[in-house]
């Protein structure tokens, strides 16, 4: 199973990866990473699951890690498989988001 990440995807996950080791250190990021690569996984075995975000873009959905939302869809530039296109702090204005600009589909 491959695991597809939007370049915003991996910004974000990079922010987010920079932002721990330097607040919480190493053993924390690692925790943390493995906890989202489960969260991936579960959304690639299921791309139909979690909460309808449809408002803020068509066939958007989205679940929650922690204190994340990973929100995902199925592209047709990627065969109809789920890309991970955002992971976002909750408190984010997630209407505000921009969540297809690197993808196409």
């Amino acid at each position: 199973m491959t695991i597809r990440l939007s370049r915003r995807a991996q910004r974000d996950l990079d922010d987010i990866r920079r932002y721990t080791l330097e607040t919480w250190g190493r053993d924390q990021w690692l925790t943390y990473y493995r906890g989202l690569v489960q969260t991936f996984e579960a959304i690639a075995a299921n791309p139909d699951g979690g909460r309808d975000r449809s408002p803020f873009a068509v066939g958007l959905r989205s679940v929650n890690y922690r204190r994340h939302v990973v929100f995902f869809a199925r592209i047709a530039a990627a065969g109809g498989e789920p890309v991970i296109l955002r992971i976002v702090h909750q408190r984010r204005n997630m209407p505000a988001l921009k969540y297809y600009e690197d993808i196409g589909g």
